[in-house]
């Protein structure tokens, strides 16, 4: 939405014309509130169904959230198996590098973390009681792919909300 404020050159007008300015500024904050929040939706929806929905041989316990912040929101992806699924392990699903680069730092690349296991096409792995064979698990990569979606979106919600 674009905005005139017209106005001469008297007390009155200028100060009508700052009243009007201070009304849209509101407005304007209100408005990027409800962008910015549509938007946080449409990623925290689009990573909780991916990473629900992940191939992982483990227990899946990751919880995703949206938290407000100064100047937006946050979403955060929570749990002992959030880096497994975001970016994968083993050769077997993952023969080249899925994640674009630069990886975050301490996330190594496919086949590294641990005993280096992941290089070989599958392995053994004791959780204290049963041992479990395992080939890893492929990038699903729900923070990626909910990034993605939300700039897929930007002008589409931002039509709706500044209409």
């Amino acid at each position: 939405m674009s905005k005139k404020v017209s106005l001469s050159l008297s007390s009155k007008s200028i100060e009508n014309a700052i009243a009007e300015l201070k009304q849209y500024e509101k407005w304007i904050q209100v408005k990027t509130k409800e962008f910015t929040e549509k938007l946080a939706l449409i990623g925290v929806k689009e990573a909780s169904v991916r990473f629900a929905t992940a191939m992982y041989d483990g227990i899946n316990d990751v919880t995703v959230a949206l938290s407000p912040t100064v100047n937006g929101y946050v979403i955060t992806a929570s749990g002992e198996a959030v880096a497994f699924i975001e970016f994968g392990s083993g050769v077997y699903h993952n023969p080249s590098e899925p994640y674009p680069e630069p990886r975050p730092n301490g996330i190594v690349g496919i086949g590294e973390y641990g005993k280096g296991l992941g290089k070989r096409q599958g392995w053994v792995y004791s959780d204290g009681a049963k041992k479990h064979f395992t080939r890893g698990n492929p990038a699903a990569m729900p923070m990626w792919y909910a990034t993605k979606e939300m700039e897929e979106n930007i002008a589409k919600v931002a039509r709706e909300v500044f209409r």
